[in-house]
């Protein structure tokens, strides 16, 4: 499912008095009142020219125009709401609402957060051919797929690195690849990938080095949907990263993983236990606010995660002791727990930067490899050899450290 893209512009000239709508649409005339409302209208259609009838996602909520790195040709965010809501009047077009923050649902699970989206009517991609915006016509700008946000959501543009090179070629030829494949879910195609890697600003240097993880609607698929994804017209398995964090970290740190030995393997604390508290201690300051983390957010954990705790907690005492024994059996990466959530947003970095590195290889290799996290979706019939190249991906000197 593509995002409105805002680096798309075809080579046609808008001029909404020359859209004969009634007579072609059988849909009155939008009322396109400002210069800026036309100039969002040509990148609406670019939109549909280039992805027709595909769901196109966008952020409906009100919010500054983006950066022109992320906004080549200076399209406005108000503008377009305004004409994607104009051309829904019409009946050009569908509108679905998002959702802007974490819903929690009556099973105790949570909804995420997810954008709007709308889809062109067939009327209006008819339209998009009369005019002339095709994609052949819509291939303006080079793509961006690496944006970086502040803390409060922001987009803040970026000095372009050899790693920011790497990473946007990278995903290019990663998305290009999925791209010729035939994925669907209970027979409906995913329509066009665009995976943007996304990273956060958390020290204010401009730098990509927090996070740079995606996100795609499919991967809020229930476990179950995901399972009904086909991959040109095979069913699908899933093959993940065993403690992937922990073992990135032992890569990085000792020049190895630790697999197939299992750092979450800690004599007397249940392994769900040592899950849920090693992502604390790697994503705190501190001893103390990890075990006040740990006691303030078990209860939105899945129920056999809050039992284990609590059986863990009242044999050990203390959330400490239980985390002294985890820091124990990982010493050679001890160094790295307790350094803050910023610190953890690298160790995020770490992880992306090879489960992506991963994915490129498997794509060179004609394996089509969908990521959610640390995990794999791929044909049931290539599991084994998703399996062979997992711990064999290197890092390149390029990303081995900030």
């Amino acid at each position: 499912m593509p995002k409105l893209n805002l680096f798309l512009s075809a080579d046609v000239e808008v001029d909404p008095s020359n859209i004969i709508f009634n007579q072609s649409l059988l849909a009155p005339e939008p009322t396109l009142r400002t210069k800026a409302q036309r100039k969002a209208l040509h990148c609406i259609l670019s939109n549909v020219g280039k992805y027709k009838t595909q769901p196109i996602l966008f952020n409906m909520r009100n919010q500054a125009n983006a950066p022109e790195k992320y906004n080549p040709h200076g399209y406005g965010h108000k503008p377009l709401i305004a004409v994607i809501q104009q051309l829904q009047r019409n009946g050009l077009l569908t509108l679905k609402k998002g959702v802007a923050r974490l819903v929690k649902k009556n099973d105790g699970d949570f909804e995420e957060a997810q954008l709007s989206e709308f889809r062109a009517s067939e009327a209006l991609v008819g339209l998009c051919e009369e005019l002339g915006y095709t994609p052949r016509a819509t291939a303006a700008n080079p793509q961006q797929f690496v944006e970086l946000r502040d803390l409060n959501g922001r987009l803040v543009p970026f000095e372009e690195t050899s790693y920011s090179r790497h990473i946007n070629e990278l995903m290019g030829d990663y998305c290009q690849f999925l791209n010729a494949q035939r994925i669907e879910v209970d027979g409906e195609d995913l329509g066009h990938l665009h995976l943007v890697r996304k990273y956060k600003d958390w020290d204010g240097s401009k730098r990509l080095i927090h996070g740079g993880r995606i996100w795609h609607p499919f991967m809020s698929y229930p476990s179950a949907k995901r399972e009904r994804i086909t991959i040109n017209g095979s069913r699908v398995d899933t093959v993940d990263y065993p403690a992937s964090q922990l073992n990135v970290l032992y890569s990085h740190v000792t020049g190895r993983f630790l697999y197939p030995e299992d750092p979450y393997d800690v004599e007397g604390i249940t392994r769900t236990t040592a899950k849920y508290l090693t992502t604390l201690m790697l994503n705190n300051a501190s001893t103390q606010a990890a075990s006040l983390a740990a006691n303030k957010n078990i209860t939105d954990e899945k129920k056999l995660v809050r039992d284990n705790y609590s059986s863990d907690l009242s044999r050990f005492k203390t959330v400490s002791a239980m985390m002294k024994l985890i820091a124990d059996r990982n010493t050679p990466i001890a160094e790295c727990f307790f350094k803050g959530k910023a610190m953890g947003q690298q160790y995020a970095w770490l992880e992306a930067n090879l489960v992506f590195e991963v994915a490129r290889l498997l794509a060179r290799m004609d394996v089509p490899a969908l990521t959610v996290h640390d995990e794999f979706i791929v044909p049931v019939d290539i599991v084994e050899a998703v399996h062979e190249v997992r711990y064999t991906t290197g890092f390149e000197g390029l990303f081995s450290s900030p």
